[in-house]
């Protein structure tokens, strides 16, 4: 680019030198007195050194500064070039380690899952054991709760004809006045003779 502006002010360079190459020979008779820089006499060795001094100026800026912008460019167009695969390679390599850690994550979530699903099941047969003893335990309070009834529903029905025997002397007594003291062969044979 910077070659094509070059280029393109020489073109415009040379258009002048030939524009002033004709007022030189249409002015040369006019031009004899006035500033010397615009005495048509004078252009042809300031068109020379102009020339000299373009071409000087077009050598040093194509012979040292364009290598040097081209290397900045390249340099810089490198710099990017390994920034971009620096980049590219850190992304990847943070793609591996989200994916390490997701991995992770999942196989200690499942462990952790088949952990706690070990422990409700240990749990569970250690609720199941004691609600068992709990049962077997239940069952034989009741047992001898029901044996403790048993035994007391036998004692009470023998001890009724002793109980009935002494409410009926006292209902007997309140009711006559007097003491009696019935006894239990006459309940008995009382019992018997009403069945």
């Amino acid at each position: 680019t910077i070659t094509l502006c070059l280029l393109s002010i020489m073109s415009i360079f040379l258009l002048i030198i030939t524009i002033f190459g004709n007022f030189n020979n249409t002015f040369a008779a006019e031009g004899k007195g006035g500033m010397p820089q615009l005495n048509p006499e004078s252009f042809s060795s300031q068109l020379f050194w102009l020339l000299i001094f373009f071409l000087l100026l077009y050598i040093v800026v194509n012979k040292i500064f364009v290598p040097k912008i081209k290397k900045v460019r390249e340099d810089r167009n490198e710099t990017i070039e390994k920034l971009i695969l620096d980049s590219k390679s850190i992304n990847e390599s943070m793609d591996g380690i989200i994916k390490k850690i997701n991995d992770d994550m999942n196989k200690e979530k499942e462990n952790a899952n088949n952990e706690i699903n070990k422990a409700i099941n240990e749990n569970k047969e250690i609720l199941e054991k004691k609600i068992s003893a709990l049962d077997d335990d239940l069952e034989k309070k009741r047992n001898a709760v029901q044996k403790d009834f048993d035994n007391s529903k036998t004692l009470t029905e023998k001890k009724i004809p002793e109980i009935i025997i002494s409410l009926s002397d006292q209902i007997f007594e309140k009711i006559l006045g007097e003491k009696k003291k019935s006894n239990l062969s006459e309940f008995k044979k009382f019992t018997e003779s009403s069945k």
